[in-house]
């Protein structure tokens, strides 16, 4: 089983005794995502509901619980208009809740499912997320799945790059999930598919591989199954962007 901080849907449920959860607003593998509000100044925030497989009482599962404790925190230290704000993190149920900026907006993988943007579109995405992953790299994180579901695009123009909360502290081990890697396969470094550490190279051939599906459509990677398309990261030149100008 897993545990994702509770049995019945925590709606309405307070939250480090300040944090109301009142509407899910997403939900992946790591974990649900929900609008709060911040009781104790009135403030609207998005708050992330962790998700870890196993037994709560099981030791490897309290460890990573910890972790992810630690590398949430981490995470706060990253500061860059583009990198989303985390505000607090919050432990309920044994599990760090992680309470961050609330950005109005869709991300970069709601638009692309109505098709490609614009180069100069692509190109001003890019620089943004460049700029956060500069910015955590510079002090030791490593972001590790940047894919265009993360990637917010908010109001004026803001893009956004979220889920730092599962960043990993370089010299720490990594956060896995059931034993696999956590990070989309059509975005993810070929040194990570082959089994080696992520490091700031890696995030940027993930950024690489987004901003090609940005203004193409589709990742250059992609294929119809897990095995072809890990063979293809691995092995495989890109195709010649069509679009790109």
């Amino acid at each position: 089983m897993s545990n994702d901080g509770g049995g019945a849907s925590p709606k309405g449920r307070l939250i480090g005794g300040r944090y109301r959860l009142v509407e899910r607003i997403g939900s992946g593998g790591m974990g649900t995502v929900w609008r709060a509000l911040d009781e104790l100044v009135d403030r609207e925030v998005a708050v992330k509901q962790p998700r870890l497989p196993g037994d709560p009482e099981d030791e490897a599962h309290q460890r990573a619980s910890h972790r992810l404790y630690r590398e949430a925190r981490a995470a706060a230290r990253v500061d860059h208009p583009a990198a989303v704000s985390i505000h607090d993190v919050v432990v309920e149920d044994g599990l760090p809740w992680i309470v961050m900026e609330l950005i109005r907006g869709e991300s970069l993988h709601e638009v692309l499912q109505r098709g490609p943007v614009t180069p100069a579109e692509s190109a001003r995405i890019g620089r943004a997320v460049l700029g956060a992953l500069r910015a955590a790299h510079s002090v030791g994180i490593v972001h590790r799945d940047v894919k265009p579901a993360n990637v917010l695009l908010g109001t004026h123009g803001r893009v956004v790059l979220t889920d730092f909360g599962i960043a990993h502290v370089q010299g720490e081990e990594s956060l896995t999930v059931s034993g696999e890697f956590v990070g989309s396969l059509d975005f993810v470094a070929p040194e990570r598919m082959s089994g080696k550490g992520a490091g700031p190279s890696s995030d940027l051939w993930s950024l690489g591989v987004l901003l090609y599906a940005a203004v193409e459509g589709e990742p250059p990677f992609r294929r119809t199954t897990v095995e072809s398309t890990l063979a293809a990261v691995l092995s495989h030149e890109p195709p010649e962007p069509e679009r790109a100008g």
